[in-house]
């Protein structure tokens, strides 16, 4: 749900297109250092979001899902890799599509590190609240729940861990096409590894199947809560050190 702010939501948006870019260009460059240069010949090794969006992945889909099941499911333009160009075929394309989801996590780290630092030094505000009794409450900005927040910065930073851990976690569920299928694809035996990468043509049409038919969502949803709620009670440690200034 995103808020009633338009900045808020503006900059929601503008996080969820860097996650996405971020997470695109990753498996791009890290392709390109493995000896393929296939994406970066056709401009994927960018942030620009233009180069990663795919009109029915990223738009038509996540709304169509949204509209129907109140949660959205996308992807962007998947990139574009020729195995053959690796030396270690099934190894080098398992390390890049880990590239991708591994990004996500540097990213959320970065997020989680500037909530810190700004909390550090005042710049996220405070909320006072009038006690009858005696002094004010006072409360500095804490690392819980995204929707609970004082200014709008504060809600893109904990907006920028979230989506984040999200896309990571999801993408690496060990199933066809996403990253984490190709860990299992680098230990299956090499007879059987084509069987398991032609199971990618059935695309999202699996994951949808997986998530509406066994109730994919709930277990979903039950890990990204705990991913976050420990990401909150780490990041609420840190915020009581006192920094080095």
């Amino acid at each position: 749900m995103f808020p009633d702010d338009p900045a808020a939501t503006v900059g929601i948006l503008l996080i969820l297109l860097l996650a996405l870019s971020w997470h695109e260009a990753a498996h791009a460059w890290v392709a390109d250092r493995l000896g393929d240069p296939t994406a970066r010949m056709l401009g994927r090794v960018t942030l620009n979001p233009l180069k990663h969006l795919d009109p029915f992945l990223s738009v038509i889909l996540p709304a169509l899902m949204y509209y129907a099941a109140g949660v959205a499911i996308g992807g962007g333009k998947p990139v574009p890799i020729n195995v053959m160009n690796f030396r270690h075929r099934a190894r080098d394309f398992m390390l890049v599509a880990l590239a991708g989801p591994g990004s996500n996590l540097l990213l959320a780290a970065f997020f989680a590190l500037m909530f810190i630092v700004s909390s550090w030094m005042g710049w996220l505000g405070t909320v006072t609240v009038p006690n009858p009794y005696g002094e004010p409450h006072v409360f500095t900005p804490t690392f819980g729940p995204w929707n609970d927040y004082t200014t709008v910065s504060e809600l893109w930073l904990k907006v920028g861990v979230l989506v984040n851990l999200g896309l990571a976690a999801f993408n690496l569920l060990p199933i066809p096409p996403l990253d984490g299928s190709r860990v299992i694809g680098w230990v299956l035996p090499r007879a059987i590894q084509p069987r398991w990468y032609a199971l990618d043509r059935l695309g999202f049409l699996v994951i949808i199947v997986l998530f509406f038919g066994f109730g994919g969502f709930k277990y979903i949803g039950t890990g990204l809560v705990m991913m976050f709620n420990g990401a909150s009670f780490a990041i609420d440690q840190v915020l009581d050190l006192k920094p080095l200034v």
